[in-house]
């Protein structure tokens, strides 16, 4: 070869990798940055590989510190501890710390039965993304935490996240207001419960758009067709948008008003309308021109916020955990999904530099086969698509792995509690990272389902390909088409999730 052509490729070698010698921003190490889920020895292999004499066939136990490096030395500049390995793996050791990334953004989906661990597994990884813990890791810049809660029925049950505020995690609930008395007594009896605050959902004129109007006008509907009324809001809101006006309920009403719709028609739209007005925080009065309690409980909370210089509840500080509860009688499932939708935009407008992770708490509650739960997904999906420019995190627990298929194969890391179902496996299988390679034969289906139904509360089966969690050798690998056994940690503070049970734990009669 011409030495003209060494010239060139020597050249053009500087830009492969950031040159040679430089592994920095190498597509191996830029992989390790962003894995979901890491070992600690796969941690010390390589941010701190001059250490050969680690022997990474035990997990140490010591709590010591690590050494100081350089932050562009640095790989995982921040992590927690999630559980440890308790299986058989050839490049994992027994009881090695898996540990959970919390610099990079991460999609998580959790499922299993009741009782199996899956909300404590999801607290701990949003403790581990808000509390500053030197004793499970390290977190220099804590995330802002959102927990998207539903209860079908109204039957009051809790965020089982709420108790994080017993470990000094502010918490702030956002109740729908038709259930704000009773669901402001029940998290206020709450362990830790003076930094807990309960305030009702609102939307002001600022927080609304043509889009969001849209959504919330029609969040009754399930399956169906469209009302007639709406074509009617779709030309106002598009008139409004072409003049540039910017959205004001006083004026939209107005505009309604002047309007001629049937009987029917001013029946079903009034409907939407008064709901609307419940979570509406600068509503006018009601058609029959005197001010509502829910109006004038909205107008004293709205002084309040402006006397205390807060002003928006969508805004979430570093280390702080927002909880959208909307358990209600009067709230449906579709409704839920539109005001979750809604509020999701809304948070991601406001979310913090750090990072946001958000959580939807029993999934399968109110992310079912509905019009309203397939946009919810849709906007969830593109979050997901999107995580690495919108530093979103999103973790998606249910009971039943009936969320769309879509989710499950976005998800990069899925923690498999324990069911006892075979068709929750045959329908979870195929959207598993590794698991398909794992069950190419009947028998192997049934080893990998018999090793679910098995494990105890607080264990689980990992997939994700990308977790850097193995050590060959002295040099850290992907998990790949394996399989972890994984026995979450334990948590301090309360546990708002722990079975109630006529007996007492150690036999005395339990009182609740």
């Amino acid at each position: 070869m011409s030495s003209l052509y060494e010239q060139q490729k020597g050249q053009y070698l500087q830009h492969l990798d950031g040159g040679i010698g430089n592994d920095n921003r190498s597509g191996r190490r830029e992989e390790m940055r962003t894995a979901p889920l890491l070992s600690l020895a796969a941690k010390h292999a390589v941010d701190h590989d001059d250490e050969h004499d680690i022997d990474f066939s035990y997990a140490s136990t010591s709590s010591g510190s690590d050494e100081q490096t350089t932050p562009s030395d640095v790989v995982f500049p921040q992590y927690s501890l999630l559980g440890f390995q308790i299986g058989r793996h050839e490049h994992i050791a027994q009881h090695e710390p898996i540990l959970f990334n919390t610099n990079a953004p991460n999609s998580i989906f959790i499922c299993g039965s009741q009782g199996s661990g899956k909300s404590h597994t999801l607290s701990c990884m949003l403790e581990n993304c808000l509390l500053q813990d030197d004793g499970v890791g390290t977190l220099a810049k804590p995330l802002g935490g959102v927990v998207f809660h539903y209860d079908v029925g109204g039957n009051n049950s809790l965020a089982e996240a709420a108790s994080l505020s017993s470990r000094g995690i502010p918490v702030r609930v956002l109740v729908s207001p038709s259930n704000y008395r009773k669901l402001s007594e029940a998290y206020g009896k709450q362990p830790g419960t003076g930094k807990i605050t309960v305030s009702t959902l609102r939307f002001g004129d600022s927080d609304l758009n043509a889009d969001r109007m849209l959504k919330l006008m029609a969040f009754s509907e399930s399956e169906g067709s469209v009302p007639l009324y709406m074509e009617v809001i779709q030309r106002i809101l598009r008139q409004r948008a072409m003049e540039g006006k910017p959205f004001s309920f006083k004026e939209f009403e107005g505009e309604l008003d002047k309007q001629q719709f049937t009987p029917g028609q001013q029946s079903m739209m009034n409907m939407r309308l008064d709901l609307l007005k419940s979570f509406f925080a600068t509503a006018t009065a009601l058609r029959g021109g005197r001010m509502s309690l829910w109006e004038q409980k909205a107008a004293q909370e709205a002084a309040a916020r402006q006397a205390t210089g807060w002003n928006n509840a969508f805004v979430i500080d570093p280390g702080e955990l927002l909880i959208i509860e909307l358990t209600d009688p009067f709230i449906d499932s579709a409704t839920a999904c539109v005001l979750f939708d809604v509020c999701l935009g809304l948070i991601e407008n406001n979310r913090p530099a750090s990072g946001l992770i958000v959580a939807l708490d029993e999934a399968h509650k109110y992310l079912h086969k509905s019009t309203a739960a397939a946009n919810l997904t849709e906007n969830l999906i593109t979050t997901i698509r999107e995580q690495r420019h919108n530093a979103t995190r999103v973790v998606i627990a249910t009971q039943e792995p009936t969320i769309s298929e879509k989710l499950l194969d976005l998800c990069s890391v899925s923690i498999v509690h324990r069911f006892t179902s075979p068709a929750w496996f045959g329908a979870i299988k195929d959207h598993l990272g590794g698991a398909s390679s794992l069950t190419t034969s009947g028998t192997e289906q049934n080893g990998m389902f018999e090793e679910i139904v098995d494990l105890l509360v607080g264990e689980s089966l990992v997939f994700s390909p990308s977790a850097y969690v193995c050590v060959v050798g002295t040099e850290a690998k992907k998990l790949g088409s394996g399989v972890v056994k994984m026995k979450t940690r334990m948590r301090q503070g309360a546990d708002s999730g722990m079975s109630k049970l006529a007996v007492g734990r150690f036999g005395a009669l339990a009182l609740e």
